[in-house]
C-alpha cells in the first residue's frame, strides 16, 4: 500500500458529499467484463463500508473508472476506514477484500488506484500486475506466532488483536472475548500465541501469516537470549565455543514472518 498522505481535517462535520475513483489501468468500459466488474464492485464495497450511503454515479471513459460518491453522513467514516485498510488496521473484512481485489487485478495483469476527487494522490495502490511474486497455495495448519501485543480491541465474537513480530505487525490474529481479555492484562508485553492460522509463503521464501485464530497463549520471558547465553556460559562446565555458537544457530533458525 501507498505511503501516507496529508489528511483532512476530520473533526469538522461535512455537508458535502465525496467522490472516490476507481481507476483500472488495463481496461476500458468496453473491454471490463461484466461478471469482473461485479467482482470488483463487490469488493470495493467491503473496503469502503457504508454499504447504504455509498453509490456507483458511472463508469468514466479511458481507463475504466469507477466513480462512486459518498452520501455526506458517510464521508468522515469511509475517509476513517480507506485509512486504516491503508496502516493495515481496518477491520478484517475490509483487509481481505483489499487483498482479494488486488488478486482479482494481478490475474487481470492490471494496476489500479482509488483517489478522492481534489484529494491529489492516490488514497489506495493496487499493485496487482507490479506484485511478482510467485504463487504458493495457503497452508492453514495449528501453529504459533511469538511477539508483543499492540492492541486488543473490537466488536463481534472474535476480537481483533495486534501483535508486532520481528518488527512488523501482524494484523490478521483474532481470540474470543475470553482470551482477549486475558490477553489485554499483556499489553505492549511478550506473548507466544497458540491456535489455527493461514500462512502465505512470498517469492522470498518467507511465510507471513494471513490469519490467526488464537485457542490460548503465553507470557514470553523478557530476557534477551544473549543475556541467557552469557548466564550460561558462567555455570555450564563442558561445552566449547563451538557448542555455544550451534546455540545461536538455533536461536537465529529460519526468519518467517511470526512464526516460531
Amino acid at each position: 500500500m501507498n505511503p501516507e498522505t496529508p489528511e483532512r481535517d476530520e473533526q469538522q462535520p461535512t455537508r458535502e458529499r465525496a467522490e472516490y475513483r476507481f481507476t483500472i489501468d488495463a481496461f476500458t468500459p468496453r473491454t471490463l467484463p461484466m461478471a469482473r466488474l461485479a467482482q470488483y464492485l463487490a469488493k470495493l464495497a467491503d473496503i469502503l463500508g457504508e454499504r447504504s450511503h455509498v453509490h456507483l454515479v458511472g463508469i468514466e471513459e479511458g481507463s475504466a473508472e469507477l466513480v462512486h460518491e459518498i452520501e455526506p453522513t458517510a464521508v468522515r467514516s469511509v475517509r476513517s476506514r480507506l485509512r486504516a485498510v491503508r496502516r493495515g488496521e481496518a477491520p478484517r473484512d475490509a483487509q481481505e477484500a483489499y487483498r482479494s481485489l488486488d488478486g482479482y487485478l494481478r490475474e487481470d495483469r492490471a494496476r489500479a488506484v482509488l483517489r478522492e476527487r481534489g484529494g491529489g494522490h492516490g488514497i489506495l495502490e493496487f499493485p496487482g500486475a507490479d506484485d511478482a511474486e510467485e504463487s504458493y497455495p495457503l497452508v492453514r495448519e495449528h501453529g504459533r506466532i511469538s511477539g508483543i501485543v499492540i492492541r486488543v480491541g473490537g466488536t463481534g465474537d472474535r476480537i481483533p488483536i495486534l501483535i508486532e513480530s520481528d518488527g512488523e505487525p501482524i494484523a490478521g490474529c483474532s481470540a474470543s472475548r475470553d482470551v482477549a481479555k486475558m490477553l489485554a492484562h499483556h499489553l505492549f508485553e511478550p506473548v507466544r500465541l497458540v491456535g489455527k492460522g493461514s500462512w502465505l509463503r512470498d517469492a522470498n521464501g518467507r511465510w507471513n501469516v494471513q490469519r490467526f485464530n488464537i485457542d490460548a497463549f503465553e507470557p514470553v520471558e523478557s530476557t534477551k537470549v544473549s543475556e541467557a547465553l552469557q548466564e550460561l556460559r558462567a555455570v555450564a562446565g563442558d561445552w566449547t565455543e563451538d557448542d555455544y555458537r550451534d546455540l545461536e544457530r538455533i536461536r537465529e533458525g529460519p526468519k518467517q514472518n511470526g512464526g516460531d
